[in-house]
């Protein structure tokens, strides 16, 4: 039997093995997934609030964004130590994370006491016990990517899928527990949940490579300056994409009727299974394309790969939704309020398919060091999210641009879930395309070297 699994392994080779193994355990927990986010979180959180749930993550993972900026190099070195065998260095980046953690715990703290009573008033939610969830669990899940890269820079991927598989079960379980007592807080609670499972999976695997042996070592000055340079064009985008991206789901919440942000909570969950695919296989093509990039190996191939599996998985999911989602959504009580928007249901899947494969273009850039890429896609994203902002808020520009272009804007009727949908759906076809053109120069241009390296 164990011959026989090594020769699958063979044949499919590390990319799709640990790709697709990483996929089942995660999609183990499907089942309960979509009985949080389908069934769980409506039947506890009124419409009125239930398009509040995902801004107030967003809010959260603005205060995390320092600590998310910091994991930026840690992903790639931990993943260069690793594969050297420096498991000393490796210890040391995770001991600079804990500190950072800290640090940047005391400072979110402070900063949300003046940050979040305004944002709680224009959500049109009690605070309570909210500030302080809100915190942790923005910190809490760029913490637990640290040792996710830990993991996967050491090729744990066993130890991934038991995070995958056990995480799930484990924030059902903290919410069934806490959401009767106050829906949105169980709510934070529960998405806390799987990046702490994350963290203490991740500390029982690593202490077989990080034991009491392993002396943490001190990073070398090139590092340092390495890592520098390589934070400071990634952690413009990284903050730039968190803070419009919070922007952006604050607006589905703000300039749209309840109802059609409490539809959009329910449309984006079920358009989110598009993206499982891509997430696994982002998961464990970074290591691989770190490595490549320090061989000096060209990633053309691997990256028409990458993007190849996640369109064929994320196409096939919507195709699924496209002919079943007006009937799914038929199926249970708390959903057919959001029936008429099954149409809307279908294009969100689809473009939610779209940006995780654009996203696996971003891993495997980032993992190899390149960063042409930002120069098409920080514009892109400034468009995206701006285009939003002065379309649905065209009053404040009364007075300011000429009446005609303002009442042109009106005309738009930019302020409906429709107009969203198909704004970011174009969008992201826009980015996709640009990727596209990038892919295939990457690919021209390694046949070029190889051909006169063969002359």
């Amino acid at each position: 039997m164990t011959n026989l699994i090594l020769r699958f392994r063979d044949k499919f080779g590390d990319l799709w093995w640990w790709s697709m193994l990483l996929f089942l355990a995660a999609r183990s927990g499907d089942l309960i997934q979509a009985f949080i986010g389908l069934w769980l979180v409506p039947k506890y959180v009124p419409q009125e609030e239930l398009g509040a749930a995902l801004p107030l993550l967003q809010a959260g993972s603005v205060f995390g964004l320092p600590l998310a900026i910091l994991v930026v190099p840690f992903s790639r070195w931990l993943t260069i130590y690793a594969a050297n065998g420096e498991k000393g260095k490796v210890k040391r980046l995770l001991s600079i994370a804990f500190c950072g953690t800290a640090l940047t715990f005391i400072l979110a703290a402070l900063a949300s006491r003046f940050i979040l009573p305004a944002l709680f008033e224009r959500l049109s939610v009690a605070d309570g016990s909210l500030g302080l969830l809100i915190v942790c669990a923005g910190l809490l899940v760029p913490f637990s990517g640290v040792f996710n890269n830990a993991l996967q820079g050491l090729r744990r991927y066993g130890a991934m899928a038991v995070c995958h598989a056990i995480s799930t079960p484990f924030r059902l379980v903290v919410m069934l527990v806490a959401m009767p007592f106050r829906a949105l807080s169980g709510y934070i609670l529960g998405q806390m949940a799987a990046p702490a499972m994350t963290v203490a999976v991740s500390c029982i695997s690593l202490r077989k490579e990080l034991g009491r042996d392993v002396k943490s070592a001190p990073l070398g000055r090139a590092d340092v300056k390495a890592m520098a340079a390589y934070t400071l064009p990634i952690g413009i985008y990284v903050a730039l994409g968190t803070l419009l991206g919070a922007w952006q789901i604050l607006l589905f919440r703000q300039r749209l009727p309840e109802i059609e942000s409490a539809a959009y909570y329910i449309i984006s969950r079920l358009g989110e299974i598009t993206a499982y695919a891509a997430l696994a296989i982002s998961a464990v093509v970074f290591p691989m394309a770190v490595e490549a990039s320090q061989k000096g190996q060209g990633e053309g191939s691997l990256l028409a790969k990458v993007l190849l599996g996640s369109y064929a998985a994320g196409l096939a999911v919507t195709l699924v939704l496209a002919v079943s989602g007006r009937w799914f959504l038929g199926l249970v009580p708390l959903w057919r309020d959001y029936i008429p928007y099954s149409g809307l249901l279908v294009l969100n899947a689809l473009r939610m398919a779209i940006c995780a494969a654009n996203g696996t273009f971003y891993t495997c850039q980032t993992a190899a060091g390149r960063f042409k890429f930002l120069l098409y896609w920080v514009p892109l994203t400034l468009v995206e999210n701006g285009a939003l902002v002065v379309l649905t808020g065209y009053g404040a520009f009364r007075g300011i641009l000429p009446d005609a272009a303002v009442d042109w804007m009106a005309s738009l009727d930019a302020g409906r879930l429709s107009f969203f949908i198909w704004w970011l759906s174009g969008c992201a076809a826009v980015q996709a395309c640009a990727v596209a053109i990038h892919v295939f120069a990457m690919r021209k241009s390694s046949k070029s070297r190889l051909s006169r390296k063969s002359r």
